[in-house]
């Protein structure tokens, strides 16, 4: 589902016109966020260490920033 939502995301985006998108505090401590991201071909453009205190995480959490092209989207792209 989650890849689903992703997918449909950046067809929408770049449908409506935009031309990048960026997803701020990806905590490495998600890992299936993390990987998410990453599959769908987003760049880890920022990396915070010790962003936040997150119950259940052993100190402090480091935070991701993604970024994806969306003008690299093929116009031919499937959801």
């Amino acid at each position: 589902v989650a890849t689903l939502m992703g997918r449909s995301f950046l067809k929408m985006a770049r449908d409506l016109g935009y031309k990048s998108s960026y997803f701020n505090l990806v905590f490495k401590s998600n890992a299936a966020s993390v990987r998410l991201w990453e599959s769908l071909g987003f760049e880890r453009v920022a990396v915070l260490e010790d962003a936040a205190d997150l119950s259940g995480v052993d100190g402090l959490d480091t935070a991701y920033g993604y970024r994806f092209d969306l003008e690299c989207l093929p116009s031919d792209y499937k959801i």
